[in-house]
Parts: C-alpha cells; sequence; structure tokens
C-alpha cells in the first residue's frame, strides 16, 4: 500500500467548523493480538517501552489509537497536531506531532514545532497501520527509540528529468531513555534529510541524519559526549498488483561507547482482489565497538522471516494475520534475544 492513503483518510475527514478557520479530524485505529508459540520464548517490538508478546495472549502490545487535527490558520498556514495512545504504554496519550506549516511557495514548505523525523522509508505514517501490509514493520530495521524532534524542517519538491523529487532538511534536538541500557541520551542539535525520488512503478529513498553532540548519561556514571550518525536508503517497486520494498539503516558512532548496528529488510507482497499474501525476511547485525565489556563483548544479531495476509474487507478496514520466526544468530552471546516464533493479528481501520 502507497504512502497516498493519506488522501483517503483526508476524504473522510469531517469539517468541524466554519468560523476563523477549518478544521479537520483524521483518525486511525489498531486492534491487536498476538502470543509467541514456546513457553521461554519473548519477542520485543517495541524499542521505546520494551512492549513484547510472550506466551500469553496479548492485545495490548501492539494495539494504538490516534487522532490527527488539521487547522486552516490563513490562505498559507496550517496546524497540525496528533495525539497517539499505545497498548504498550497503556493508552496514556500524548503528542507525537504539534506543528505550524507555512506555503513558502508552490514547492517550498517550512514546518516549526514537534516534527516526525525523516529516519525510515514510513517514517511519516508509522502509526498508521493501514498503511502498510504487516501487523508492524520489520523491528529489526524500526527500532530507533527516538523518532520525533522540537525544531525546524524544510521540504522542497521538484523534478529530476522524468522523476518526481522531494528533498527535506531539518534541525533541532530531542532527548530519550535507552530501554535496554537505561541510558539517558540527549540528542542537542540534531540535523539532517532526506530525498525522495519516483517514476512510473519505482521509488527511491536516501536519509543521513547526524548529531555531533550528543550526551549520554548512564546511572552515576559522569556524562560522555559522543557523535552519532543514522544512514538509510530504500527502494520500492509498485504496479499496483505486485510490490517489493528493500530498506537498510546503519546506525554509526566514531567512539566506543556503543556498538555500530546494520540492519535491514526486503519484502514481496502480491494483491489479488481484496488479499494481499506478503513474505519479508529482515536481519539485525551489531558491530563490536564498545569498551562497555556488556556490549563490546557480546554483539547481538539475529534475523527473522515472516509470511502473512492481509485482507481489505472494507474502504477503510484492513484484517492482517502473520508468522514471525526470529532465529538467534549469536546465540552465545550474553546479550542473545534467543529464538522465537510468533502468531499476531490486527484490525487498522481509518476514520
Amino acid at each position: 500500500m502507497k504512502p497516498t492513503l493519506w488522501a483517503l483518510i483526508g476524504a473522510l475527514a469531517m469539517p468541524l467548523g466554519a468560523s476563523a478557520f477549518d478544521m479537520r479530524l483524521n483518525g486511525f485505529m489498531s486492534i491487536a493480538g498476538g502470543m509467541t508459540l514456546g513457553d521461554d520464548q519473548t519477542l520485543v517490538i517495541d524499542p521505546v517501552n520494551l512492549a513484547a508478546y510472550d506466551n500469553d495472549l496479548n492485545f495490548a502490545t501492539d494495539s494504538l489509537v490516534a487522532i490527527q487535527a488539521i487547522a486552516e490558520v490563513n490562505d498559507r498556514m496550517t496546524a497540525t497536531a496528533q495525539m497517539v495512545g499505545r497498548g504498550g504504554e497503556d493508552f496514556n496519550t500524548q503528542f507525537e506531532w504539534a506543528y505550524l506549516t507555512y506555503e513558502a511557495t508552490d514547492s517550498l514548505d517550512v514546518k516549526g514545532g514537534r516534527l516526525r523525523m525523516p529516519l525510515f522509508y514510513y517514517s511519516n505514517f508509522l502509526e498508521l497501520g493501514y498503511g502498510y501490509q504487516w501487523v508492524r514493520p520489520p523491528v529489526e530495521t524500526y527500532n530507533i527509540f527516538v523518532t520525533t524532534l522540537e525544531g525546524i524542517s524544510a521540504d522542497y519538491n521538484f523534478y529530476i528529468g522524468d522523476f518526481s523529487a522531494k528533498a527535506s532538511g531539518y534541525a533541532g534536538s530531542t532527548q530519550g531513555t535507552d530501554p535496554e541500557s537505561g541510558s539517558e541520551v540527549d540528542f542537542n542539535t540534531l540535523a539532517g534529510g532526506s530525498l525522495d525520488l519516483a517514476i512510473n512503478n519505482l521509488s527511491f529513498r536516501g536519509s543521513y541524519n547526524t548529531a555531533d553532540n550528543a550526551t549520554l548519561t548512564r546511572g552515576a556514571s559522569p556524562a560522555f559526549e559522543f557523535p552519532i550518525t543514522f544512514i538509510s536508503g530504500a527502494a520500492m517497486y509498485d504496479n499496483g498488483t505486485l510490490f517489493t520494498i528493500a530498506e537498510y539503516t546503519s546506525t554509526l558512532n566514531d567512539t566506543n561507547l556503543i556498538n555500530n548496528r546494520y540492519n535491514s529488510y526486503v519484502s514481496l507482497g502480491y494483491r489479488v482482489g481484496t488479499l494481499t499474501p506478503h513474505a519479508t525476511l529482515a536481519r539485525y547485525e551489531e558491530e563490536t565497538n564498545s569498551i562497555d565489556p556488556g556490549y563490546n563483548q557480546n554483539p547481538r544479531e539475529y534475523q527473522s522471516a515472516t509470511l502473512g495476509m492481509r485482507w481489505d474487507f472494507d474502504i477503510a478496514a484492513a484484517l492482517k494475520v502473520e508468522y514471525t520466526r526470529r532465529e538467534d544468530t549469536n546465540p552465545d552471546s550474553l546479550r542473545a534475544v534467543g529464538d522465537a516464533d510468533l502468531l499476531s493479528f490486527a484490525i487498522d481501520v481509518v476514520f
């Protein structure tokens, strides 16, 4: 399913008034469940809250609800806010987006506020389960614990020959807690950008993001400053029936505080009427880089295979069922994640 699904959401939006400005409300929801098939198996699917599935049937881990409000302030300015409540956080609602957009020209938009960083192919609708074939994007790749920042960004649409293109750039700051180590990380000066290209049934995307002076604090230890870089690339083919996407990311640092990470997946699907069978292979790999013995001597490596089926049983609703087999390819590591078999399902709707 292509990102133009936001157009469907817009078509379903309800106007709330005709006062000084017009406002639209969009919403989407995922009701999901799942369980691992082994008594001692656990599979983490949320890198922020360490939400996971085990052998008990769980209906909270992947479930979420979101409301997005878009208000037209004037002919060139809009205000956007998106609130998300996740089952893995007991549905505590938080503002995922809150920004102003100014249409400087027909080709250039400038935004300011709380923004989504353009890290991944699916960043702009990461929570919108209706927008992709899986119950969730591959966790081997989509495992960054910060995805938003407070700052400014700009999007510029143009053409390169027969290619339609969009260049995006941003700058700002954010912070978060690494859920695995408990370290507090401040990204004091974040900057980056992405380039999207599309022609006929092909689309390509690249992203480069860097924080030159990130600060990490772990327990009572002194704070460390370090640079970190996140790079991603993706390619997609979609002729309306057959589609395939491949995405690669790397998280690199020039110090020895954390291991470098290399993640990737490739997915293939085929639409047959309202049914979409699909298959995905994904991999997570760490490169020994840390002076911390707990990390340096125990890099994690694992891979997974997913088979799934999506059924679009209504114009704005889809049922998904999938089976994921994860294999730990470095089981001797003290940080090994272990093998796991996960059966999960979801109903995704937009309204």
